[in-house]
Parts: C-alpha cells; sequence; structure tokens
C-alpha cells in the first residue's frame, strides 16, 4: 500500500480502516474439495478447524 503523507480527498479522521481475513481451513474446506456437495452438509455446518487451519491462526496472530 502507498503511505503518502500529502494531502488526501478525505481527511483521516473521517475514515475508517476494513481488514477482510479469510477464516482459516476448515473441514468443510477439505471435504468440499473432495466431493462439492458436502458444502450443503449439514453436518459440516459449524465445522471445526483443521490442525493446517489451527497453524494458519497461530501465524496470523503473531504476524
Amino acid at each position: 500500500m502507498d503511505a503518502t503523507t500529502g494531502p488526501s480527498l478525505y481527511p483521516l479522521h473521517r475514515t475508517k480502516t476494513l481488514h477482510l481475513v479469510r477464516h482459516a481451513q476448515g473441514i468443510h474446506n477439505v471435504e468440499g474439495d473432495k466431493d462439492h456437495a458436502a458444502y450443503m452438509s449439514y453436518d459440516l455446518f459449524d465445522a471445526h478447524l483443521t490442525p493446517l487451519g489451527w497453524s494458519q491462526v497461530i501465524a496470523n496472530v503473531i504476524a
């Protein structure tokens, strides 16, 4: 991103920063890669994170 310090269209006190973060890998992601219909499974509605997903969370918190 460009970190210019010159004049801008909107004053900083009138702007907000929006951070978009994708969730870490869940069991539904793994099952969905195998069979796309798995995304519609009620059992995977609130899927838990995979070990890779937990690693992604830890890496994001430390970063």
